[in-house]
């Protein structure tokens, strides 16, 4: 395995396995993504498009494998990679994570680990109000939610496009509109 550098920035990190799965080779994977954009990608496919993984281990060697197959089990994501066929090869592993290049996004998409730490701020008469920095992401089905903080003021505010006015990548900045009541 090859020694991965901290902080890459052209890995995502799709899940751990847990344990091993049956006798031929398959692992159980918690998964960092939604469970249905990582079985069956919600940008168009997106695993069936990433076949080339790394297995990455506690120590940060990256071994680069293939996905054979993947589906979906209670919770779980049960994974079968090229050349770990036996329960003995797949033993060797638990606790590692699965990651995978970077892959291009459809415009207006963004990888979550790039929002976080992005500052956010509303419009006013007088210019742009800081709000705070995005500490946390989590999904509720019909958005997802920035948990954004100043100090120990929280706000949840809903991702919504139409409250997202602007994103940049460059300056690490968002602008968005406050809803009514917020």
């Amino acid at each position: 395995m090859k020694k991965m550098e901290k902080g890459n920035k052209d890995l995502i990190f799709l899940g751990e396995i847990v344990n091993t799965q049956g006798r031929n080779g398959e692992v159980k994977l918690i998964p960092y993504l939604s469970l249905s954009s990582f079985v069956t990608g919600s940008q168009g496919d997106v695993v069936e498009e990433m076949k080339n993984v790394y297995l990455v281990d506690k120590v940060g060697q990256k071994k680069e494998t293939q996905i054979i197959s993947m589906r979906e089990w209670k919770g779980f994501i049960i994974a079968k990679f090229a050349c770990y066929d036996t329960i003995s090869q797949a033993e060797q592993l638990k606790n590692c994570k699965v990651a995978c290049r970077r892959l291009p996004l459809i415009m207006g998409a963004y990888y979550v680990r790039d929002l976080m730490g992005m500052e956010v701020f509303t419009p006013e008469k007088k210019g742009l109000r800081r709000l705070g920095k995005i500490v946390d992401i989590f999904e509720t089905g019909a958005n997802d939610i920035y948990v954004i903080k100043n100090g120990k003021k929280e706000i949840l505010f809903p991702a919504l496009k139409r409250l997202v006015k602007q994103i940049d990548m460059t300056s690490n900045r968002m602008v968005v509109e406050l809803p009514e009541g917020l």
